[in-house]
């Protein structure tokens, strides 16, 4: 009897060798995935993969901790961070998320090459074919059996445009799930360099290069209000069932022009072009609006013209000064995203109170219509003047208004920097870092920024024309009514202009 057990023990011990032998993984493509991934189907059973001819496939799911931890340790060994998924590793390298379709040659040629040691693989728990959740599956059956859509969307952060462009873009990708979206970021030298080789080779003209937001798709490109659902919902329509390169593949081919094109744009640039732009640029609603209630402010209360005349030259010169500090040491290195929430805040809180302004100049003039000045809501209390007139007027330091128009030109200009120089600032910068260049794309950066402040400069100066206080107090008392209804519209239009540039 126990001859027999001992027996019996020893061959499932020869079975159990036997089976750890036979089922070590020799896989020569791992991949890793998640069941619950729509990227991860989409792309796992993209029709150019599944002839791959490799039998070898090893599939672990990363919903597991083992096969996480694993998909840490070989993106340690490969020394690159996955961004996305599915992850599929073959020979010495790792592609991921939507690299992976355009690189299947290469997938296929590193595959006999030297892969993981199997003593790290065994850390996992493979399969022989990926899990799906049925849902994943009914979502995606539809683009199963088409061509892949590639597109290349060209963004930056504390752009609300681009931010739009990008729900729209996920909208569509759930909709349409053949679609393999590749995001850049413009602010990057070398996304930068790639959007110029798409650029060259989708035949983009010269003065809609490197504009953000852009999207490239089938043989076609859409920019800034182009951008809309209908327009990209009849590309892919019109393109379902045609096949395209990736417009980033597309590109390649155009690499070595980038730096000569883009120098060549900029040599282009004459001097009133970037006049031009910065002239444009600079009619700035948010920053007009606050110059104008901060001078307004201190003329009620009779500050004199001196006062007034360095309150906003300090304003303008600090906002002047913001924006070439910007353009000459932050621009890469600050996204400045974390800002395009407060701006948004700053835009409606300024649009609502030039909405109930102007209303209530409304109601002034229909009140001075009447003959009962009294009534009117705008105006100063006699007890409230004769207080300002003792505290403010007599006593108020002229460093102090100093000091709040220098706060309020730095933060205006950095609420509004992500929203200008669409084209020409993008090209100043790139081509800054080319030695032959350097010094002319200084001058530019000053001379954009010089034309930038020129309309806030010559609305400040019409505001100090009018402010002689005689002639502001006579014309006042014999206008009065005429005042209030063009205060009214006045306040209106930079509510409504606000809102629509937010």
């Amino acid at each position: 009897m126990i001859k027999k057990l001992q027996l019996t023990f020893i061959l499932r011990l020869i079975i159990l060798c036997f089976l750890l032998t036979v089922c070590r993984i020799h896989a020569k493509i791992i991949v890793f995935y998640a069941p619950d991934c729509e990227e991860c189907y989409a792309i796992l059973t993209d029709s150019l993969l599944q002839h791959l001819e490799v039998k070898d496939v090893a599939y672990f799911n990363i919903n597991n901790i083992p096969n996480y931890e694993l998909l840490l340790k070989v993106e340690e060994i490969h020394q690159r961070r996955s961004s996305d998924f599915p992850v599929i590793v073959s020979g010495n390298r790792l592609f991921f998320g939507n690299e992976i379709i355009p690189n299947i040659e290469t997938i296929k040629k590193e595959v006999d090459k030297h892969s993981l040691p199997d003593s790290i693989l065994e850390k996992g728990v493979p399969e022989e074919k990926p899990s799906w959740e049925e849902g994943i599956i009914v979502v995606s059956q539809e683009g199963q059996f088409r061509e892949k859509i590639y597109i290349a969307f060209f963004t930056k952060a504390a752009c609300e445009r681009c931010d739009r462009s990008e729900k729209m873009l996920h909208y569509l990708k759930k909709k349409y799930p053949y679609i393999v979206i590749k995001i850049y970021d413009a602010l990057n030298r070398d996304d930068q360099k790639e959007q110029e080789a798409i650029s060259i080779a989708s035949k983009v003209p010269d003065k809609e290069r490197l504009v953000i937001p852009t999207i490239f798709i089938c043989d076609t490109f859409l920019i800034r209000d182009g951008i809309t659902e209908k327009n990209l919902e009849k590309i892919i329509s019109e393109n379902k069932n045609r096949m395209f390169l990736p417009p980033w593949d597309k590109g390649k081919e155009y690499e070595d022009l980038v730096n000569e094109g883009i120098a060549e744009r900029f040599k282009k640039f004459g001097a009133l072009v970037v006049l031009f732009a910065g002239l444009v640029d600079g009619v700035n609603p948010c920053a007009f609006a606050t110059i104008v209630f901060f001078l307004s402010f201190m003329t009620i209360i009779g500050r004199t013209r001196r006062e007034i005349l360095v309150t906003g030259i300090t304003f303008v010169v600090v906002v002047f000064l913001v924006y070439l500090f910007i353009g000459l040491f932050l621009y890469r290195i600050i996204g400045l995203g974390f800002l395009s929430p407060i701006r948004r805040i700053l835009y409606y809180a300024i649009a609502g109170l030039a909405f109930v302004l102007a209303v209530i100049s409304l109601n002034d003039a229909r009140m001075l219509a009447r003959g009962r000045p009294e009534k009117s809501i705008l105006r100063l209390p006699s007890v409230v003047k004769k207080r300002i007139e003792k505290i403010i007027v007599k006593e108020s330091k002229l460093r102090n208004y100093i000091v709040v128009a220098f706060i309020s030109g730095l933060v205006i200009s950095f609420l509004e920097f992500s929203c200008t120089g669409q084209v020409y600032i993008p090209t100043i910068f790139f081509v800054s870092g080319i030695s032959s260049l350097k010094l002319k794309a200084l001058l530019f950066l000053i001379l954009y920024n010089l034309a930038f402040i020129v309309p806030l400069f010559l609305l400040f100066v019409l505001f100090i024309i009018g402010t002689s206080s005689e002639q502001l107090y006579a014309f006042m008392r014999k206008r009065t009514f005429l005042l209030k209804l063009v205060t009214a519209v006045i306040f209106l239009i930079l509510a409504i202009s606000l809102i629509l540039v937010k």
